[in-house]
């Protein structure tokens, strides 16, 4: 995305001094410290906007904080996807995830770390699911799973360690609208926003088309190693779902700010709670859409929380425990 003019008006968001290093990196040496300055600057500049707009709400049924129109959001995307992967490419270091989160939480990823080195793609998340009985109202649950070329390894608290093969599916890591996508795949999916929903949806459509590309790039967003341009490409590809809402400045259960994104599906209401920085999904919410909706011995409410993954950490990982023998 460096390099090219990314808005409508012909404005150039990379016009400051050292942008040139910048643009051409990777063919010449590292930048100088003033443009690894300006770069940050840059960020800086555009998340002390964002924080004058408005204190950030609490994400309780309903959000309270000002819906943005998606025109309005895509007119202000280029600004941060610009000035995100400047500071990519002038620090010359892995992705970083929580980059904005607003939390204390941040990326196991070391500077000088490629992602694309690292044998494994470490998760760890904290699920919440409501219960069918009224009587059991379950707490929420650590679960930690480590991705690879070859398989997943899953494990649920402090609890035994399982692997799930994928030599039968060809290594197949994720599915978005049916279509397979593999780790190695990751790199060949284009990132123009208009070719890659071309390439993920293909012929599917009607709703469940557009249900399974909000599902699959959840997917992508939270669990995969995916590099910096195709995330903002991910990124703005859910934002054009039809239907889709975008509601900026909103806390995640663990305080963390991000930007929500919904969908409504069938009798759920879907909400993505994102890190526009590092576009990297901080929480998935499910919840009611409808009154009387039945759960197992209950009726729910609009608005009661049926689902809740909250991402605690994610990124590479060199090493993953031994699998624990099956009984």
């Amino acid at each position: 995305m460096t390099g090219q003019d990314s808005s409508t008006d012909g404005t150039d968001f990379l016009d400051f001094p050292g942008a040139g290093q910048l643009k051409a990196a990777g063919k010449v040496p590292p930048p100088s410290a003033g443009a690894i300055a300006a770069a940050l600057a840059a960020v800086r500049s555009e998340a002390g906007r964002e924080e004058a707009e408005g204190p950030a709400v609490e994400l309780r049924g309903e959000p309270v904080a000002a819906v943005v129109p998606v025109r309005t959001w895509r007119r202000r995307l280029p600004v941060l996807v610009s000035a995100a992967a400047v500071v990519v490419i002038a620090l010359g270091v892995a992705f970083q995830p929580w980059s904005d989160s607003g939390g204390a939480q941040s990326s196991p990823a070391a500077a000088g770390e490629r992602t694309e080195t690292a044998p494994y793609w470490k998760v760890r998340m904290l699920q919440w699911s409501r219960s069918s009985d009224k009587a059991q109202r379950p707490d929420g649950s650590y679960e930690t799973v480590w991705l690879s070329r070859s398989g997943t390894l899953e494990q649920r608290g402090d609890g035994p360690v399982y692997e799930y093969s994928q030599k039968d599916t060809g290594g197949v890591a994720y599915v978005i609208c049916d279509k397979p996508v593999t780790w190695d795949g990751l790199k060949e999916l284009p990132t123009d926003p208009a070719a890659l929903r071309d390439r993920l949806v293909g012929k599917a459509t009607g709703e469940s088309a557009e249900e399974g590309l909000f599902n699959g790039i959840e997917d992508l967003l939270a669990r995969s190693p995916a590099e910096p341009r195709l995330r903002a490409a991910l990124f703005e590809v859910l934002t054009g779902i039809p239907g889709a809402r975008v509601t900026e400045r909103v806390k995640d259960s663990t305080g963390r700010v991000g930007t929500v994104v919904e969908l409504d599906a069938d009798t759920w209401r879907r909400r993505l709670i994102i890190d526009t920085q590092a576009f990297h999904v901080l929480e998935a919410v499910d919840t009611a859409r409808n009154d009387g909706l039945p759960w197992g011995t209950q009726k729910l409410s609009a608005g009661d929380l049926i689902h809740r993954t909250t991402y605690v950490s994610v990124g590479p990982a060199w090493e993953a425990p031994k699998p624990s023998p099956r009984t």
